[in-house]
């Protein structure tokens, strides 16, 4: 069993508390388990029932090997209990799977190297909507008490929904006619922790049973869980290439601490109805609804370098600027920010299953699945500043030191107004999806079955851009204006950073950002910016009232995606001996019709003329915003081949070939194109890519597996992919007709050549991998040692994409490894995944360099004790050894980032009736 979080006061106290803790019941299994041996001495034999973590591990054995494809499972140990708390943590126990987490806390998915859009989610065999902007799946979203089990096909065959080339992740929910009669689970459990200091409760109820002789069944749970968290981080957003001195050097753009305090809240309710209307036909009607928020309230401080105000440069090796003064033109900035998300997620499904005779199985599925991110105008930025001098040296490498010539945690700091908005976009994503599945078994010796359906899918992104208007945003810029006396005020997180090294101030000031705006939104702060900047007075005053103040309102880059797939397949089934062994295949073939509309509001470009007294800028005159619509479609045939061939009773060898697809980011569609640049010679835009075709894999598999004993088994497999129609963003000229009124020669015949900058589908890459999995059970040891076993896997990729002048997000090289007790009353289970070092982006906003995470490996550990069969207790500890998140930029010792969670534990108490 065992959660997340919860022990004793201190990142070294806690993790003294949980191995304390995990080694107390392990000492004390080993001591049951001995006297059992004792007094059990007898020749009976008796049946024994494996329950909890084993049964959980065999299960998810049997699934891998009983499978026609590659797959990789997870299994509740119970109804309503989970190996994890968070799914995408128990997810990246599996060989090739890794996760990036938020908050402490595992969101996406990454499968053998490919990043959470290559892979395809399914809630019980459904399309799942997202409240994120592109495809991508946020399992955080999910409880993991509501998941029965969760299988990582990592082969395709004709069955299987497209999209995935990465992996198809199957989620699945627990059904009443899973678990005869009644079922009452209750659960309850305290999260410490370690940074914030906090402690919060997380509920659990789940209510199963089934009625008239077992033909009707209900199932109902309610999940509630809240966190107190704190996050601290020092980043600089990136290196820029610029010159100083003559010289052409990677500059870094700034440096900025900050501590984030987030109350996250998850409540989720399911209900499931099963009716057997008959022997043959069964009725399936479930539904989730799931609320989970972030509210987020950051504290920051910040630097920014000027190339032109910096003295006393050092450089590296690599022209990297690694140490400065800067003297003038410099600020301290303390910044109000948040980075809220208010999700949430409601489906319905509906499924019938006919089974009018042994040979034939119909199933019917209808769904239906909403998602929304409402950030709109819910996040903040906005700075106040002093003026301040700065020493920054960044010659060791790691954390930078900072110096200033004024303290900048002095609350009588003569604070000054600067930038300030309101920002966000709501996302939604509606699903609708109708599948038929009909599978006609034959009663031939080798030709087993055939398997054919249809599915049809509608789907609609849409994304609001809600913003303060730009023309106020800078209306307070230039630290002009005095902030009212005690506005700022001392901020102290204890403990900032501890031990990461780094010589800079640990506390600076922050300020209420909603008293802030309000000063803004004054006539008299208004006034004064008029007259520190020379404007008549009363200029920005009257902007501001024309906009409401920084009151956030929709724009005109808003636009939706409307996506709807009609697909089929055919599939045939074998069975025979080749030379002695068993073989089964099946060969089939998906076909697939895409259509896309894209919608939004643009503005069109009508001429470029001449700037009096500006050579170096033409002016452009754009139509007012108007609708804009564009369509495409698209078809794909995706063949596979799977084959299984049981070399003996403990041995399986496995092939699998087929062509899979991922369909472009919903977010790279938009019909949009904005005029960036009108300088005479670099005449730019940018835009999306309505017309973007999917990527397509051609993929090969084979695997070993060796089952040598029950609870254990050894594997290797190795898989190739050849990637097409890779997505890039990438610049390229594209013609403009405009009226030229001003008859410039550089626009003979009224045609304007911009460089536009779009994700376009170029190049291709091969991605070759090895995994490797290992679970052994040391049940021949004698009493108590009988109950430990170990799980260990590890996955090596490479790719050649970097050779073709891009790269694969997120690829790298990770491994597992799980120790684990399980005997009479006592679970115990110690996990470490480490992920080596990755491209996490492919080109920063900043500077357009690619952006690395370094390696990291994190430990976790859970221990349970049943008291009886119907009441137990756990301990859970959570990233016990205070992993960090750190990034860098093209070399080592460009810093980026680092991120601290902290550890987090957890104690608490399950009851099953």
């Amino acid at each position: 069993m065992i959660r997340k979080s919860d022990g004793c006061r201190g990142r070294t106290l806690g993790l003294k508390f949980m191995t304390g803790a995990s080694a107390g019941v392990l000492g004390l299994a080993l001591l049951a388990g001995a006297a059992h041996a004792q007094t059990t001495e007898s020749d009976t034999v008796e049946e024994v029932i494996v329950t909890g973590l084993r049964a959980s591990l065999d299960r998810s054995i049997d699934v891998k090997r009983s499978s026609a494809l590659i797959v990789d499972s997870i299994a509740s140990e119970d109804l309503g209990k989970f190996p994890d708390t968070n799914v995408a943590e128990s997810l990246q126990r599996i060989t090739g799977v890794s996760i990036d987490r938020s908050g402490g806390e595992g969101r996406f998915v990454t499968v053998r190297g490919f990043g959470p859009s290559f892979n395809q989610l399914l809630l019980n065999g459904r399309t799942l909507a997202t409240e994120n902007p592109g495809r991508q799946f946020s399992f955080d979203m999910l409880p993991a008490e509501l998941i029965s089990g969760a299988d990582v096909y990592k082969s395709s065959n004709a069955q299987l929904q497209e999209g995935g080339i990465g992996s198809t992740i199957n989620l699945k929910t627990a059904r009443p006619f899973d678990h005869k009669g009644q079922r009452i689970i209750l659960s309850a459990q305290g999260n410490y922790e370690d940074l914030s200091g906090k402690t919060t409760p997380n509920l659990f109820g789940l209510y199963s049973n089934t009625f008239m002789d077992g033909r009707l069944g209900v199932l109902g749970s309610v999940s509630f869980q809240e966190r107190k968290a704190r996050i601290d981080a020092a980043n600089n957003d990136g290196y820029y290439a610029t010159t100083v001195g003559g010289k052409t050097v990677y500059m870094p753009q700034n440096y900025n601490q900050y501590s984030d305090i987030q109350e996250r809240k998850r409540t989720s309710v399911t209900g499931t109805v099963q009716y057997r209307a008959t022997d043959d036909l069964t009725l399936t009607l479930d539904g989730i609804y799931n609320k989970f928020t972030v509210k987020s309230n950051t504290s920051q401080v910040g630097h920014y370098f000027s190339p032109g105000s910096i003295s006393n440069v050092k450089l590296d090796a690599n022209n990297t600027v690694v140490g400065f003064d800067q003297l003038t033109d410099s600020h301290t900035d303390y910044v109000s920010r948040t980075f809220n998300r208010p999700t949430n997620l409601k489906a319905l499904g509906f499924n019938a299953a006919w089974n009018p005779t042994d040979l034939i199985d119909v199933k019917f599925d209808s769904s239906w699945s909403k998602a929304e991110n409402n950030n709109g105008g819910n996040e903040i930025f906005a700075v106040v500043g002093i003026t301040n001098t700065a020493h920054f040296d960044n010659t060791g490498g790691g954390l930078p030191t900072l110096t200033t010539g004024t303290n900048y945690a002095d609350p009588n700091a003569a604070g000054k107004a600067h930038f300030a908005t309101r920002q966000g976009s709501n996302y939604g994503e509606e699903v609708f999806e109708n599948r038929l599945d009909a599978t006609f078994k034959t009663e031939y010796d080798h030709f087993t079955a055939v398997r054919l359906g249809g599915i049809f899918t509608d789907r609609t992104k849409t994304n609001q851009l809600v913003q303060s208007s730009s023309a106020i945003w800078c209306t307070y810029c230039g630290y002009s204006v005095s902030v009212p006396a005690g506005l700022l005020q001392t901020y102290a997180p204890s403990n900032f950073l501890d031990g990461e090294g780094g010589n800079f101030p640990r506390q600076w000031l922050s300020f209420d950002p909603e008293a802030y705006f309000k000063f803004l939104e004054s006539q008299a702060a208004a006034n004064a910016q008029d007259v520190a900047a020379g404007r008549t007075v009363g200029t920005s005053y009257a902007a501001l009232q024309a906009t409401n103040g920084f009151a956030a309102t929709p724009q005109s880059s808003s636009y939706d995606v409307h996506e709807k797939v009609a697909g089929g397949y055919v599939q045939a089934d074998f069975a025979g001996d080749i030379g002695g062994l068993p073989v089964s295949a099946t060969v089939g073939a998906r076909y697939v019709h895409t259509e896309l509309t894209s919608r939004g509001q643009t503005q069109s470009l009508v001429d470029l003329t001449p700037i009096t007294g500006d050579s170096t800028l033409y002016n452009a005159t754009l139509t007012a915003s108007a609708p804009v619509s564009k369509s495409a479609s698209y078809d794909d045939f995706l063949p596979s081949l799977n084959v299984k061939i049981d070399l003996n009773d403990d041995m399986v060898a496995r092939f699998a070939a087929s062509k899979t697809v991922t369909r472009p980011n919903l977010t790279d569609l938009a019909p949009q194109l904005t005029f960036t640049s009108t300088r005479p010679g670099n005449l730019a835009a940018s835009g999306g890519n309505p017309e973007l075709k999917p990527y397509k894999s051609t993929n090969f598999d084979v695997s070993y597996e060796w089952y040598y004993q029950k609870s254990g088994f050894f594997t290797v497999g190795a898989f190739y992919k050849q990637l097409d129609n890779f997505i890039v963003v990438t610049s390229a000229p594209e013609v403009f007709t405009i009226a030229n009124s001003a008859n410039l020669a550089a626009f003979t015949g009224g045609k304007a050549t911009f460089n536009v900058s779009r994700p376009r589908n170029i190049g291709s890459a091969n991605v070759y991998g090895l995994e490797v999995g290992f679970q052994h059970t040391f049940d021949y040891l004698p009493a108590p040692l009988d109950g430990l076993g170990v799980t260990l896997n590890a996955t090596f990729v490479k790719s050649s994409a970097n050779d073709s002048g891009f790269a694969l997000e997120g690829l790298g090289d990770s491994q597992n490894a799980v120790l684990f007790y399980a005997k009479g009353p006592f679970e115990v289970r110690v996990a470490y995944n480490r992920r080596d070092g990755f491209m996490s982006t492919q080109s920063n906003s900043t500077g357009g360099m690619p952006i690395y995470t370094k390696t990291a490996g994190q430990f976790d550990a859970q221990a349970t004790y049943e008291i009886n069969d119907n009441f137990s207790v756990f301990v859970e500890g959570t990233n016990l050894n205070d992993a960090k998140t750190q990034t860098h930029g093209v070399y080592q010792n460009q810093f980026l980032s680092l991120v601290e969670t902290g550890p987090r534990y957890a104690v608490g108490a399950r009851a099953k009736f």
